[in-house]
Order: structure tokens, then C-alpha cells, then sequence
């Protein structure tokens, strides 16, 4: 229906144009330039760009101005998210105008707070567990052993994600996935890696199962779920079919957050740690909570496609792998 209503507002266009043609005066035929290459009419350019400017247009739906020239079907009767999509079940999505300041601004946020409080505890593992920032309450692992403490961590946290990606599309959604995965593993894990930084609060000795549990099964697997789902999560708030174009914009905005939330958390959290490691390791711990709150308070705002299949599905495919 969209291609043929663009159809019939091209013919109309050209047709504008050719009558446009016939009421202008007759002017001489260009001559040949220089190199051999006979310069565009101005009308000719006319029509040119207007054809390039609404190919462009038809992807990036973004300003009111832009309504006008859409079908109703893909127009809803709420002014504040004006766009409406049907997907392959029949569920209905509205959308904004400007999805990245209307709900995307908050999905950015939590990334880099995300990526800050991953890199920072990522970056400093091996030295927290080898007992260089504390001397007298640390795992006193020697540094191969700690490393492989951290390359199983980051190992679980690249080869989870397939188990947030088939909840996100067979039971929860990608929404309900990121909360779960955050509140059920994520935050506990970086709390759990926290607390062992405290002397005696885990037992006289240092607690070696906590760091295990926190350190390679909770907070990997708490990131893997969440990697799987928050750049798609985004991508989802625009238009599939009128704002298809922008999804790349997006995306620059996404890495470029994610880069931002490496860089500090990589060197905010080993300064810190060099003068208390049980500050250093709780300010991750604040940072994801502070994403939380932002990503729950822009709730209403989002768009949450529903899963696309069932619970027997998602066990099928555990069973396959």
C-alpha cells in the first residue's frame, strides 16, 4: 500500500512538472562544457532532487510536515506518536516522531553506565585478586590463576547472550529480559564482588565461593542477557518500514556510548581502587543501579514488541544447543 500510494505521488509529481514545463518559455539548448559533458538543465535538477529528496523522506519520517505525505494506514489518531505499524500477528505499535529524544536517550544512558561498571571491575580483577591493592585481605591467588579467573568471566559473558536473545523472543521480550537479567544476576554479582572487598563481613577468611559465584556466574551471565537485548531494544523504537534510515544515526550514538562508558569506567574505578577497593568496587554497583532507575522511568515511553513465539519453543532450542 505504501509503494503504491509513493507510486501515485510521484506520477502526480511528474505530471506537476511537465505542466510546469509547458507553461515556461522555450530557452536554447545548453551548450557543451569544457570536458564534453553537457551541464544539467535547472529543471531537469529540479526534478532530480525532488525524486532524491523523497526517497530520503519516505525512510526518515521525523517532523510533522513529514505526515502529510503517508497513507492513513500507517497514521494513528495520537498526535504524540503519530506512526502506527502492524506486524506479522496483528499486534499494533505506535511510534514517536523522534524516537532517540523521546525513549532511545534513556536506553543510551544505561549502555554506557553498563559498559562503565563492566570495564571497571573487568580491568581490575586480576590485580584485586592477586592482592596488590590490599595486602592483607585479598584471595592471595597468583597472577596466572587470576587471570583465568578473568578470562572464564569474560568467556561466560561473550557466550551467554544466546540465552537473553531466546528469552527476549520466545517468553519475555527484550524489555522484561534486561530488567530480569539485571536485577537477578547483574547487580548481585557486582555486589557480591563488592562485598568480598570488605574484611570479615563474608567470614574471617576471604571468601573465595562468593568471588566465584560473583565473578563467574552471576555478573557474566547478568551481562551476556543484557548484550543480547539493548542495542536491538533500541533499534526497535523506530519505525521498521518510515524511519529505517535513522536506525544508522542510532547506532553511531550507541557505540560511541559504549566507548564513552569504557573509557571511564576503565580509569575511574582502578584510580579509585588504588586508594580504597571497596569504594572503587561499589561505585559500579551504584552506577548500574542509577541505569536501572533511568531505563525504568522511561518505561511508559518505549515501544515493546511482543515475543514471537512461546515458553515451548524457547525449551526446544535449549535442547537443540
Amino acid at each position: 500500500q505504501l509503494q503504491r500510494h509513493i507510486k501515485q505521488q510521484q506520477q502526480q509529481h511528474q505530471q506537476q512538472q511537465q505542466q510546469q514545463q509547458q507553461r515556461s518559455p522555450q530557452v536554447p539548448a545548453p551548450q557543451a562544457t569544457h570536458n564534453g559533458n553537457s551541464p544539467k538543465s535547472p529543471i531537469k535538477s529540479m526534478i532530480n532532487d525532488a525524486a532524491t529528496l523523497n526517497n530520503i523522506h519516505l525512510t526518515r519520517i521525523s517532523s510533522p510536515e513529514h505526515l502529510s505525505s503517508l497513507p492513513p494506514e500507517f497514521l494513528t489518531n495520537d498526535a504524540e506518536r503519530p506512526l502506527l505499524h502492524v506486524d506479522e500477528a496483528g499486534h499494533e505499535y505506535h511510534y514517536y516522531l523522534n524516537p532517540m529524544q523521546k525513549s532511545v536517550f534513556f536506553i543510551l544512558l544505561v549502555e554506557m553506565l553498563e559498559r562503565f561498571s563492566f570495564y571497571g571491575i573487568n580491568y581490575t580483577t586480576t590485580a584485586y585478586l592477586t592482592g596488590e591493592y590490599n595486602d592483607d585481605w585479598n584471595a592471595d591467588m597468583p597472577s596466572i590463576l587470576a587471570s583465568s579467573y578473568v578470562s572464564i568471566s569474560t568467556a561466560v559473558a561473550y557466550t551467554t547472550p544466546f540465552i537473553g536473545a531466546m528469552l527476549a523472543d520466545n517468553i519475555l521480550g527484550e524489555y522484561l529480559t534486561m530488567i530480569s537479567a539485571t536485577l537477578m544476576c547483574y547487580i548481585p554479582g557486582l555486589t557480591l564482588i563488592a562485598l568480598t572487598t570488605i574484611p570479615d563481613f563474608l567470614g574471617s577468611e576471604f571468601n573465595l565461593t562468593a568471588i566465584r559465584w560473583g565473578l563467574l556466574v552471576l555478573w557474566p551471565v547478568g551481562t551476556g542477557a543484557v548484550k543480547a537485548c539493548v542495542n536491538v531494544f533500541g533499534a526497535k523504537q523506530f519505525h521498521p518500514i518510515l524511519q529505517s534510515s535513522l536506525i544508522e544515526s542510532y547506532y553511531v550514538n550507541f557505540y560511541m556510548c559504549i566507548n564513552i562508558g569504557a573509557l571511564t569506567g576503565g580509569i575511574v574505578v582502578p584510580v579509585l581502587a588504588q586508594w580504597s577497593v571497596t569504594v572503587a568496587y561499589f561505585v559500579p554497583v551504584c552506577m548500574l543501579g542509577i541505569g536501572v532507575l533511568l531505563f525504568v522511568s522511561g518505561t511508559s515511553r518505549y515501544v515493546r514488541p511482543k515475543p514471537k513465539h512461546d515458553a515451548r519453543y524457547f525449551v526446544r532450542e535449549i535442547a537443540a544447543y
